[in-house]
């Protein structure tokens, strides 16, 4: 069971259009129940939040608009990630689609760990879909200084900068003498070096600290994931939404998403490859 709770409901529906009308009321689908729930199936709904290269009519965003609106209001949320499709048709003239869909409400949120659709195949023009729940709460890493990313040098120079304060540091000048400072150990007072010592590092972390970008991980965060990738998937994105104004366009827009999705499997394969060269017994 879930940590805190005595009961979980899962919720698997199947949604139809029948004459432009939902057979599953979202009014129905999302209450506000007091212990976690996750709803998940076929909504046979569109929304630009998961599907946001889609061309939508106005009246097929308003369905979903409305669906989820009260979705939200009861507090349920999307967690499929956006741009992966759920519906892959048999027919290759109609586009895929995302009409699949998970939603935990907010007592669920904090144990839902992961969400795939990278599992085999199943025949069926629908995609698979697994969430990996946890029965303790999922604690996201907080934000974190990025050392690795500290600019050291500039044009092949120590950073003037950082080496200006770590000189008010020293204070071994009269210009910084009454700034904050190390402290230094004497000969005759051996026992304060300890305490010297934690004292030093925590003022020299403080300064660095500073010049340090703030990593600020989420649930979905990948730690393979790099700016070139960003950019990558911006350009097959940006392309595919030409392509459907220019059909001469498709071929270009086809070519930019296998090079998109080569390089994330690169991306994977290396940072698995960084991972196993640097694993040990004790911190696995």
């Amino acid at each position: 069971m879930l940590e805190g709770f005595d009961s979980f409901s899962l919720i698997n529906t199947y949604n139809r259009q029948v004459d432009g009308v939902n057979t599953v009321k979202a009014a129905n689908l999302f209450t506000d129940d007091f212990h976690p729930s996750l709803v998940v199936g076929d909504l046979n709904v569109h929304t630009l939040y998961t599907d946001p290269t889609r061309d939508m009519s106005s009246t097929e965003r308003r369905k979903g608009e409305q669906y989820f609106r009260v979705a939200g209001v009861q507090g349920f949320a999307i967690i499929n990630e956006p741009g992966v499709y759920t519906r892959t048709p048999d027919n290759i003239n109609d586009r895929p689609s995302m009409i699949d869909y998970t939603l935990p409400n907010r007592q669920l949120a904090d144990f839902v760990k992961t969400w795939k659709t990278n599992i085999p195949h199943t025949g069926s023009d629908h995609t698979a879909i697994v969430t990996y729940i946890t029965s303790n709460p999922y604690v996201t890493a907080r934000p974190s200084p990025n050392w690795a990313k500290i600019t050291w040098k500039v044009e092949g120079k120590p950073n003037a900068v950082i080496e200006e304060e770590v000189k008010k540091l020293m204070g071994s000048t009269v210009e910084y003498e009454h700034a904050a400072s190390f402290k230094w150990t004497r000969e005759t007072e051996p026992e304060s070096a300890v305490d010297n010592f934690d004292f030093n590092l925590s003022l020299l972390i403080h300064t660095i600290k500073k010049h340090a970008p703030m990593k600020r991980p989420c649930r979905w965060s990948k730690p393979w994931w790099t700016p070139e990738l960003t950019q990558l998937r911006k350009d097959f994105t940006c392309a595919e939404r030409k392509a459907k104004v220019d059909p001469t366009l498709t071929q270009d827009a086809k070519e930019k998403k296998k090079t998109y999705q080569s390089n994330v499997k690169r991306a994977k394969a290396a940072h698995w490859r960084t991972f196993l060269e640097n694993v040990k017994k004790n911190n696995v």
